[in-house]
């Protein structure tokens, strides 16, 4: 009688996505982003843009002034709820802490 193979049996196990800064090679700063969208994901393009100091050769380039895309992320259509959610979560908290902030900075002048 030949070897029957045991039908594989999927196996699940629980995985925490750790971030970590040793395999990150570098850091980018952006201060502009662009946002577009597909039926399946959205598409962040950060950007830097950086000061504009020749007035006239923007004036010539019909006001366009290019800046560098220094990345872009899509995310897919799923992902983006939970993404919300963790901004605003992380916006509110550092808008609590900047209003601690101030407050105690004011009564310590009053």
């Amino acid at each position: 009688m030949p070897d029957e193979k045991q039908p594989e049996v999927e196996q699940s196990i629980d995985v925490t996505l750790a971030p970590s800064d040793d395999i990150i090679p570098n850091r980018v700063y952006s201060n502009y982003v662009q946002v577009t969208q597909t039926p399946h994901d959205y598409s962040l393009r950060f950007c830097d843009a950086t000061p504009i100091y020749d007035i006239e050769k923007v004036a010539e380039n019909d006001g366009i002034f290019p800046i560098p895309v220094v990345a872009e992320i899509v995310i897919p259509l799923e992902v983006m709820p939970s993404l919300i959610k963790t901004l605003q979560a992380q916006y509110e908290k550092r808008t609590k802490i900047s209003k601690g902030e101030q407050s105690a900075k004011k009564a310590t002048q009053d």
